[in-house]
């Protein structure tokens, strides 16, 4: 019997694939380059003499200059969608002189914000004898609340996620330093474990998500929590599963433990697809396929009438779009071009003029085609649903291979 023929679409997938895997592996083991700290501390210390490594577990460093002798030491911290790598500067009197990015990925328009705002500049003279706490960020690890302390900076608003991430690595780098070099300890206030209302909010949509497969009646209720999440998860809380927060997860970039927001956004909808078979993020969670498919609802428009060979053709769009991306970070160095997603448009009010101009198209066309985006657009759901494809072809041929053995073993 001759086995199924393969069209041009198949060649054309497995080329994509082919050509993503070799662009994800160049990232991982080659693209992504050491930081030349060295030359960097002499860029951003005048009159260097000597630099000496600290023995240790972080990147630290003794440097012997014209103006006296310094510290520098590294650390990172999960940001809105990558690790953000920050270095210290330390004069020897244990207080800031300057923090410098030495690494990120984070969206281009949340983190310049961070630089026009003078975000940087407002640790200088801070003291690594204590924590640099974090005023205005209610709800984040090292929030000031009512510590009496001058030693603080203030988020910048419309950026917390990635305010709080330098913070977060520039106290973790002092605190090294502290004990190391100044004989000084003190309790990190970015390690304390915080359940907020905002964690508790995520974990009970997921949770009403995951009993929706066991308890049918609640696929009837369904819409309702979709209406709840586009106002909690999309306005008040401002968290969506992203494709550079998932291909992070690659190069191992994974928060600490305080970061419950993260562990319930990815690892929660990950496991749904990995222990249940189930993409419940993109049918329960998504904010924005919830408002596409509520405007849907409510326009209540006859469906377009797109034949299902164009449609065919049209489900080929995410995983060119995601594959264009991809290899677009790969040769810029810089995978802020996976970042082409709508959420930040409509729930936070910042974009890139092309999601701009993209966004009213995409729920226009969601009024006449049920998550227009989410089917021909949406690189979470293409990533999500090919994962839940493969695990669930690999549990049916396990099964296949599991009951072929066991009859052998009967039947001998």
């Amino acid at each position: 019997m001759k086995g199924k023929k393969r069209n041009l679409e198949f060649y054309y997938l497995f080329f994509l694939s082919i050509t993503a895997i070799a662009a994800i592996i160049y990232s991982v083991f080659w693209a992504d380059q050491a930081v030349d700290y060295k030359a960097l501390i002499q860029e951003n210390i005048s009159g260097v003499t000597s630099i000496e490594k600290i023995i240790g577990t972080k990147p630290a460093y003794k440097v012997e200059a014209a103006g006296g002798c310094y510290y520098a030491v590294c650390d990172s911290a999960m940001g809105y969608q990558s690790k953000v790598e920050t270095m210290s500067i330390i004069d020897e009197k244990g207080m800031v002189e300057k923090v410098l990015v030495t690494k990120q990925g984070e969206t281009p328009d949340f983190f310049e914000r961070l630089y026009k705002q003078d975000y940087f500049n407002s640790f200088n003279g801070l003291s690594v004898k204590e924590p640099i706490y974090l005023g205005g960020a209610s709800g984040y690890s090292g929030y000031l609340a009512g510590n009496q302390t001058t030693n603080y900076i203030d988020r910048i608003s419309g950026s917390t996620v990635s305010s709080h991430a330098v913070a977060e690595a520039v106290n973790g780098g002092n605190l090294y330093l502290s004990r190391q070099i100044f004989n000084t300890a003190w309790t990190n206030p970015y390690d304390v474990f915080q359940l907020t209302w905002k964690e508790l909010a995520m974990i009970v949509m997921y949770l009403i998500a995951l009993a929706g497969v066991y308890v049918k009646k609640l696929v009837r209720i369904r819409i309702w929590v979709l209406l709840v999440s586009i106002g909690v998860l999309g306005l008040l809380i401002n968290q969506f599963a992203t494709a550079n927060l998932l291909f992070s997860l690659i190069h191992l970039q994974i928060p600490g433990i305080t970061n419950i927001k993260w562990y319930v956004l990815i690892a929660g909808s990950l496991g749904f697809i990995i222990f249940l078979g189930k993409n419940l993020y993109c049918a329960w969670i998504c904010p924005f396929g919830a408002a596409q498919e509520f405007l849907n609802k409510v326009a209540g428009f006859k469906p377009l009438g797109i034949s299902q060979p164009v449609i065919k053709k049209l489900k080929l769009v995410p995983s060119t779009i995601l594959w264009v991306a991809l290899i677009l970070g790969t040769c810029l160095g810089n995978y802020g071009t996976l970042d082409y997603q709508p959420f930040g448009a409509l729930f936070l009010l910042k974009a890139t003029w092309v999601i701009w101009l993209m966004l009213p198209v995409f729920l226009f066309m969601s009024l006449f085609f049920n998550r227009f985006y989410c089917q021909f657009f949406c690189p979470v759901g293409f990533i999500y649903n090919l994962i839940n494809r493969w695990r669930n072809k690999g549990v049916r041929t396990w099964k296949q291979i599991w009951n072929r053995w066991k009859n052998k073993k009967e039947e001998g």
